[in-house]
């Protein structure tokens, strides 16, 4: 099994140290947020380094509302991406490591202004790429009253990479933020996690059985058992064999949910 994304995301890397202190005029301004609609990737990142140099243009309630749409369209744009090359079969080659590292800086400038009560804002922001693990990650499920709606969609997207990132997000919610979900909420997750677990693609199926070892609860240990027995991804080893990541990892994430469970019944 191997899982090959399309893009190399350092979502990690989300900062916004080091800008220059220069003054931009507003005409400048002006004329950079037109080359935010660009329909030429460079002349959007081009856009983007020149605003951001100048930190105080992030004051400017304009440039905020324009960043976030801008974050909004590169959302859009990687979907279309990632759609063909799905379609491809995900090929090993057209990263883009200087539209990744854009895209990281972006989100990164989003996020330090956002408002995550607003339901647009926070589903532009549930919406973008980034690690099931990192920190921005956990952000998204600490406002999961807001950004449930946005997950629930996202998790069922065509786009195989979208419900590998979105699945595992939906497990950890379910696990820290439970108690603030209606039963209805709980049980439609509940039923998105056993149906990812079922997935046709490999990928989705790895990353809803990893997340499960560190989030996943007891109930989910039935459904894993039988992962653990019948997962059909598999690899040949260097001597011949037959080995089955995802049965494997299954079998760990079992261990781990009795683990957890273990002091909680002393």
């Amino acid at each position: 099994m191997r899982i090959v994304l399309v893009f190399t995301l350092a979502c990690c890397s989300m900062t916004t140290a080091g800008w220059g202190q220069q003054s931009t005029p507003e005409a400048k301004v002006k004329d950079l947020l037109v080359k935010f609609r660009s329909s030429e990737e460079q002349e959007r990142v081009t856009a983007f380094a020149a605003l951001r140099s100048d930190p105080a243009n992030l004051k400017n309630p304009e440039v905020r509302a324009e960043l976030v749409n801008l974050l909004d369209r590169e959302n859009r744009y990687l979907d279309s991406q990632l759609k063909e090359a799905q379609k491809k079969g995900y090929p090993d080659k057209g990263d883009n490591e200087g539209w990744a590292e854009y895209y990281s800086d972006l989100l990164g400038t989003v996020d330090s202004f956002a408002n995550w009560n607003d339901p647009r804002q926070a589903c532009i922001l549930a919406d973008a790429a980034y690690n099931d693990d990192s920190e921005f990650a956990a952000e998204v499920v600490s406002h999961s009253k807001v950004t449930m709606p946005c997950l629930l969609r996202r998790s069922q997207s065509p786009i195989s990479m979208n419900r590998a990132a979105t699945v595992p997000v939906l497990v950890q919610a379910l696990s820290k933020s439970k108690r603030s979900f209606d039963p209805a909420t709980a049980d439609e997750v509940r039923r998105i996690i056993l149906g990812a677990l079922q997935d046709p693609d490999d990928g989705v199926r790895a990353f809803t059985v990893n997340a499960l070892a560190s989030f996943g609860t007891e109930d989910m240990i039935p459904t894993l058992q039988e992962i653990a027995r019948s997962d059909p991804a598999s690899e040949k080893t260097d001597n011949g064999s037959q080995w089955f990541p995802i049965r494997e990892s299954a079998a760990k994430a079992i261990a781990e949910i009795q683990q957890r469970a273990r002091p909680a019944a002393h």
